[in-house]
């Protein structure tokens, strides 16, 4: 009795699978998985994202990483905190220069990295003071650069067409 209900419930689940797999996993009024649906859902949500989630902004992380150990190290008036992470910014915003550059906007970035690059000597050298404007620069470039590369892309509408010709 048991087994005679066992080999129904199999019989009826291959019976499903067989008539989704004959259909391609779609129902007559759905775009999901038609060819439109698929291009979509491969396509970029925003201006940059290939750039962010790539090795530039791994190298970014970095950069940002370096800017808040400065930020966290002159009000506790550690020098040597300053000049070890002023150090670390100059290396990583010289090393992000030579990853890909964002799709949007990439002369303001090469320009807020070489600004940070040169604040990040400045600090690594203990001339603090020579070093906040080109820092300040620099953050406000790699601002405008992150926030444009995230700003969505239009969407193109699918062209869905429908079985009966409606």
């Amino acid at each position: 009795m048991v087994l005679d209900a066992l080999v129904s419930v199999v019989v009826i689940g291959l019976a499903v699978v067989t008539v989704v797999i004959l259909r391609g996993g779609t129902t007559s009024n759905s775009p999901v998985g038609t060819v439109a649906a698929g291009a979509q859902a491969v396509s970029n949500v925003t201006k940059g994202s290939k750039w962010l989630d790539g090795s530039g902004v791994r190298m970014l992380t970095a950069v940002n990483a370096d800017m808040g150990k400065i930020s966290t190290a002159r009000p506790t008036g550690s020098d040597a905190a300053v000049r070890a992470a002023g150090a670390q910014l100059a290396a990583d915003a010289s090393a992000a220069l030579s990853a890909p550059m964002p799709p949007v906007d990439a002369g303001v970035y090469q320009s807020a990295l070489n600004d940070l690059r040169a604040a990040g000597s400045d600090d690594a050298d203990g001339r603090f003071g020579a070093a906040a404007r080109p820092l300040a620069q620099g953050r406000a470039g790699i601002m405008k650069v992150t926030a444009a590369a995230d700003l969505p892309v239009k969407a193109k509408t699918p062209v869905i067409v429908e079985p009966n010709g409606q």
